[in-house]
């Protein structure tokens, strides 16, 4: 009877453990921040600068360029990259969470 209940318990707790805690608001937070430190010549499927998404491009102040791309409806993501080398230096988006999200 001990057996029985400890395996229920193993089988609720993996069950649990299974299911994604990440809401698609953080998902997409988390993927589009991997791209920082990436070239922004990589392929677009490792860094989400897809050229057709590209809405604007300019010089920041610090000399870095910033390029904007567009997500769905008023979502926006920018990233800062550094011109000397090409890698995204940073990032970060305007819009609010029903517009900014990945599905996890």
């Amino acid at each position: 009877m001990i057996r029985y209940h400890c395996l229920r318990l193993l089988l609720v707790l993996f069950t649990v453990g299974a299911c994604s805690s990440v809401t698609p608001h953080e998902n997409f937070q988390m993927i589009l921040g991997q791209s920082v430190s990436k070239s922004i010549d990589d392929p677009p499927r490792l860094t989400n600068a897809y050229p057709d998404r590209l809405i604007s491009s300019k010089v920041l102040g610090n000399g870095n360029i910033e390029n904007e791309y567009r997500w769905y409806g008023a979502c926006r993501y920018f990233y800062e990259i550094n011109p000397t080398t090409r890698v995204i230096v940073g990032w970060h988006f305007e819009g609010g969470q029903s517009e900014c999200y990945i599905n996890p």
